[in-house]
């Protein structure tokens, strides 16, 4: 049995016991990553169709701290368009990104526990906004001429949508794998909430 083959035999064996260590910062930080979309409602030429915002969460560009991004991309959306959510509020075009971390305890032997007792309890996380700006506006405008507003130091709330709750009657059409809310706030910019449905692949 060649030596290489030993090593990787006690790579592959290590790599259990590696994904026990992590503490609850990286599993809360972990458990949001997806590809997902906000449904909304908008009216082109005045005939109302169902659209869907991209909005994906995934791992931050390494720093000095674990982080994970959340991307909002472009509607872009022909001019003259209004949107809606599913709960029948306005909705403006949201673009850019925002550096999310956790500041939770971290002890990886007990990692696992501490964060299902957390999920459990809570239903799901809020994360420190580290960084991001996001251009807020008219669902027409030009992305270009949306003016920015800066989160850094805010919060973002993102927890499970419950079987039953108003939010689950909302997105129960789209069949979706995964399903949260978000809640975004920071001092001098405007609270957003978004439903999010990770959906099924084809």
């Amino acid at each position: 049995m060649s030596a290489r083959f030993l090593v990787a035999l006690a790579l592959a064996a290590a790599l259990p016991a590696a994904a026990a260590a992590q503490g609850l910062r990286d599993r809360a930080l972990a458990w949001p990553l997806g590809d997902f979309r906000a449904p909304l409602v908008c009216a082109i030429d005045g005939t109302p169709r169902q659209a869907l915002r991209r909005v994906r969460i995934h791992p931050a560009p390494r720093g000095s701290l674990p982080s994970v991004r959340i991307t909002f991309f472009d509607l872009e959306a022909p001019p003259g368009t209004t949107c809606s959510g599913l709960s029948s509020h306005d909705e403006p075009n949201v673009i850019g990104e925002l550096d999310l971390t956790y500041e939770g305890r971290t002890q990886p032997d007990t990692g696992e526990v501490d964060f299902r007792n957390a999920l459990r309890r809570d239903g799901g996380f809020t994360y420190k906004i580290r960084a991001g700006k996001l251009r807020i506006g008219p669902a027409s405008d030009a992305a270009s001429t949306l003016p920015p507003v800066d989160y850094a130091g805010g919060s973002a709330r993102v927890q499970s949508i419950t079987p039953g709750s108003d939010a689950a009657k909302r997105v129960a059409e789209y069949f979706p794998q995964r399903a949260f809310e978000l809640e975004l706030q920071a001092d001098g910019a405007k609270p957003l909430a978004f439903d999010l449905v990770e959906l099924p692949s084809p």
